[in-house]
């Protein structure tokens, strides 16, 4: 078992460079003096995954060539021993083209391929326990006669699966999805989401992001027309019509290789999509940050995260997670060697907030010896959680650091004239002092929507059943003097 506990300080020259790279609103306290591994060499570190369980601690999956993938589960701060993943035979292990997961509550949904079945080899399995055990690979397209080939997955808000994945090959290939009504058992035909967004095919080495949101399903791919690769996001009601195509990429990237990087996005609580992505098409390899409003149709603004940047720097394979108060952004970057560099800010502060202020979380630490690449983040609460794969020593290393400066999220209010949360009995919670015929949405650790609804006459609502029994259930209230964010934790059986 590795034990990560927490600290009482870092020492003051990395304290200094920490965080004075950062504003104040939005400091982070690391709580190691160094990084940890998450598992030794013996595991591999290919294909870097991080998701969080429903207690928030980091589920890590690290994969090694000719063995699989493995599942790396923790426990307020430990680490478990890694366990394999009882995939198929053969699976197909790329850092960006997968295998890739995702999360919903404790259920883990993880999709794969197997290398050399790039038609019917898309298989996706589940974990209903947080990574401890695992259902049966159930194939995603077992009479498919054309490429299938690289499975995204996410879920829905009935917890349902979905993928996007690459449908043809070549000039052929386009932009689809699939989904799952019963958890993951059985899978609906290919329905292509991209013919919508004008001429060009899907990237075809180039993962998709998947996400549901605003009662759709998104997905957001790399388009190529005649060489030029630009991100797209495309949505859909019911997974059959995709009747909305929006350009999140200004920037007309012009060239011939697949560049084999894709998007990150998550919701923020106000409904706007955030997206970070790489791009060349300004000259070097560059990160941009995408702020949209699907909902409205808006396509919004794209910036450079870091505008002023070396001249011989490159960057790539950013990663963002947005909770109920931050936001955060991982990217590698290599000016004279990969380094981690991450980005955070209050989500009141977007985007500018966000804009110039990274720093290289892993310069300070002389024992990271090789390339630091492939980072991924996550946040839950005021918990920060930054997983990376090294080059030096064969291993995945993970940093965890708590968000200062945290003020909007509410505790159970005592007040009668405030919005509180209680309970009322076995999964029904009711929400009451709010502003009368009110908006309020329901959101996950991690910031992003799972359910919005109105406010009765007097400022009242019962919570729907399905996330009544969370751990932690995070509302966002409107109020006369704005919006608050109430939280509420299971109540302990006597």
């Amino acid at each position: 078992m590795i034990v990560a506990n927490r600290l009482l300080g870092t020492s003051f020259a990395l304290a200094l460079v920490l965080l004075a790279a950062l504003p104040l609103k939005a400091q982070v306290s690391w709580d190691f003096m160094e990084p940890i591994d998450v598992a030794s060499s013996d595991f591999g570190n290919r294909c870097p995954r991080l998701v969080l369980d429903a207690s928030g601690n980091p589920v890590v999956f690290v994969g090694k060539t000719n063995e699989g993938m493995f599942v790396v589960t923790s426990d307020n701060g430990s680490f478990n021993e890694p366990q394999l993943v009882p995939t198929e035979p053969g699976i197909f292990l790329s850092d960006a083209e997968g295998p890739d997961v995702a999360v919903w509550g404790n259920t883990i949904g993880l999709a794969y391929q197997i290398a050399g079945q790039w038609a019917t080899g898309s298989r996706f399995m589940r974990s209903d326990d947080g990574g401890q055990t695992w259902s049966a690979s159930h194939p995603i397209a077992p009479n498919a006669t054309e490429d299938h080939f690289m499975p995204i997955p996410s879920f829905d808000e009935q917890g349902n699966p979905f993928v996007a994945l690459k449908l043809g090959a070549g000039n052929n290939a386009r932009e689809a999805v699939l989904r799952s009504p019963d958890g993951g058992s059985t899978w609906t035909a290919a329905e292509v989401a991209s013919f919508g967004a004008g001429n060009g095919i899907a990237c075809e080495c180039c993962p998709s992001r998947t996400i549901f949101g605003n009662g759709r399903y998104h997905t957001i791919y790399r388009r190529n027309d005649n060489n030029v690769r630009d991100m797209w996001l495309v949505s859909s009601e019911d997974g059959l019509l995709w009747d909305q195509q929006l350009d999140l990429d200004p920037t007309n990237w012009l060239i011939s290789a697949c560049p084999e990087t894709g998007a990150s996005s998550a919701w923020l609580p106000d409904g706007r999509l955030a997206t970070a992505f790489m791009s060349a098409g300004e000259g070097s390899s560059r990160v941009y940050l995408n702020l949209s409003d699907p909902a409205a149709g808006n396509a919004g603004s794209t910036q450079l995260l870091v505008p002023s940047l070396q001249s011989n720097a490159v960057q790539n394979q950013p990663d963002i997670a947005v909770g109920a108060t931050h936001t955060a952004v991982a990217w590698q970057e290599n000016s004279s060697g990969w380094e981690i560099h991450l980005a955070l800010t209050s989500n009141t502060n977007l985007p500018e907030g966000l804009i110039g202020v990274g720093f290289p979380i892993t310069l300070p630490f002389d024992n990271l010896s090789g390339s630091n690449r492939h980072p991924e983040v996550a946040i839950h609460g005021n918990d920060l959680h930054v997983i990376w794969q090294n080059s030096g020593d064969g291993t995945v290393k993970y940093l965890r650091g708590s968000l200062e400066s945290v003020s909007q999220i509410a505790p159970h209010s005592k007040s009668k004239q405030d919005p509180r949360l209680s309970r009322r009995g076995v999964g029904v919670v009711a929400l009451q002092g709010a502003k009368a015929h009110s908006a309020y949405r329901i959101l996950s650790p991690t910031g992003s929507i799972l359910h919005e609804g109105l406010c009765d006459a007097l400022g009242g609502a019962i919570l729907p059943a399905q996330h009544s029994h969370a751990q932690l259930l995070l509302v966002q209230a409107q109020t006369n003097q704005g919006s608050i964010i109430l939280k509420l934790g299971l109540e302990r059986a006597n």
